[in-house]
């Protein structure tokens, strides 16, 4: 069969045992982050290694991590219809589908890390218009219902084929073949909006970085666009890795164009980043001074480690990804995509460890300068030998922030496993055994 007709053949949904693993596995990760999060609701943030000196870490860079996979899955998506890209079309409502979870698992993320989740009602009445945070609440809202519709009207015509779906019953007075072409007509203009939204998503997510005036590593234009690039690498290999997942073994090599496609949007996005990435060091190391020094030191000794993980793993991605070795088979593509989810976490951890420990606040007493110190940190408890001011804060996440930061990992899994063991993501010559 050729792959235009099995594009167009009767989609049925994914039965494998592969999907209840998933689920099973989606359901402890679940039960293990809420437990966490119930932990931490009695207790408040002291059970994290959070300070008002170190005030964001590992649940904010979960965040970031998810809406940036979000960002991608929708650019893939949009780019389908309005591109034409006739290779990719049978992984279009993965695409949307992973887009919409990886929201969901995002907007989340964003509960535990304000602690009292009343807040979100303070948010929403008395809304503060100059802050980002507001901004970045009014866009994830709004994505999530593009990323819905997305997927909505992707399903249409199968619903009305199989006689069953969700929120669908004003289709029973029409033909299928009127199904049919309402959801190429919408399915298209939903692309149009989704893919500014896409791209608005990451670029909110940016400024709330990037307009805090204290945390000058945060304080660069190129941060916004280097936030989309990793975006799309990182979305692209998330709807990479389910299609191959959902195709299996078999079929692979009949949809190996489409994944070598895929493979080479995931390289190219990285070129840019890496750009990006260089354009950036190379400003704070000629005109930043003591600060800039201070800044290298952070990245290349404290955390070099850490800060080689988001460096070398993507970069390997890249060139990987280029090569005719790395688009070949299967477990290359699996693999070079694992390694890049990695690395792109380590980017988004490591957006934290510089800012929050370059925070120089002169103080002084009867108009004498005393010298850069931190502001103070808040322990929780008052503890002998340890000084109430510190130039440093060696955040490191506790078991609990661990726990919890399992929780959109679980939202996402589960989202779209369910979704494809219900409902048709793939053209019937797709689904794997």
């Amino acid at each position: 069969m050729s792959q235009s007709n099995l594009a167009t053949s009767t989609p049925v949904p994914v039965t494998s045992k592969g999907v209840n693993k998933v689920l099973v596995l989606a359901g402890i990760l679940l039960l293990i982050s809420l437990s966490a999060w119930g932990f931490q609701l009695k207790n408040g943030l002291i059970v994290t290694d959070m300070s008002n000196s170190f005030s964001w870490g590992l649940y904010i860079a979960t965040f970031a991590f998810f809406v940036g996979i979000a960002a991608g899955g929708l650019i893939v998506s949009s780019s389908v219809y309005l591109f034409n890209l006739e290779n990719l079309k049978p992984f279009t409502k993965i695409a949307s589908l992973s887009a919409f979870a990886c929201t969901l698992g995002a907007g989340a993320m964003i509960l535990p890390d304000m602690g009292r989740v009343d807040r979100v009602f303070y948010m929403i009445l008395h809304p503060n218009i100059s802050s980002p945070l507001v901004w970045d609440m009014i866009v994830i809202a709004s994505y999530l219902v593009v990323t819905f519709l997305s997927v909505y009207m992707q399903l249409l015509p199968d619903w009305k084929r199989d006689g069953r779906g969700f929120l669908n019953g004003w289709t029973k007075k029409c033909s299928f073949e009127e199904v049919e072409e309402f959801s190429k007509r919408w399915s298209r203009r939903v692309a149009i909006i989704g893919l500014p939204f896409a791209v608005l998503i990451h670029t909110v997510t940016a400024l709330l970085f990037a307009t805090q005036a204290s945390r000058s590593y945060w304080n660069t234009a190129s941060l916004p666009p280097d936030f989309i690039a990793a975006a799309v690498a990182s979305g692209t290999a998330l709807v990479m890795v389910i299609s191959i997942l959902a195709v299996g073994k078999d079929r692979f090599n009949q949809y190996q164009d489409a994944f070598r496609t895929l493979a080479t949007i995931v390289a190219g996005a990285l070129v840019v980043h890496f750009f990006l990435i260089s354009v950036d060091l190379i400003i704070h190391a000629w005109w930043g001074g003591a600060e800039g020094q201070e800044l290298f030191y952070i990245l290349f000794d404290r955390y070099g480690l850490l800060y080689g993980i988001e460096i070398l793993l993507p970069a390997f991605t890249m060139i990987f990804f280029f090569t005719s070795k790395g688009k070949s088979s299967r477990n290359a593509l699996l693999f070079g995509s694992l390694l890049l989810f990695i690395g792109i976490f380590a980017h988004r951890l490591m957006l934290m460890y510089p800012s929050f420990n370059m925070i120089p606040l002169n103080m002084h007493v009867s108009g004498v300068d005393i010298g850069n110190w931190a502001y103070p940190v808040a322990t929780g408890e008052f503890q002998e030998g340890i000084s109430s001011f510190t130039s440093f804060w060696p955040y490191k996440p506790t078991g609990v922030e661990l726990a919890l930061s399992l929780l959109p990992y679980g939202i996402v899994m589960f989202v779209v496993s369910f979704v494809m063991k219900l409902y048709p993501l793939l053209p019937s010559g797709l689904n794997k055994d």
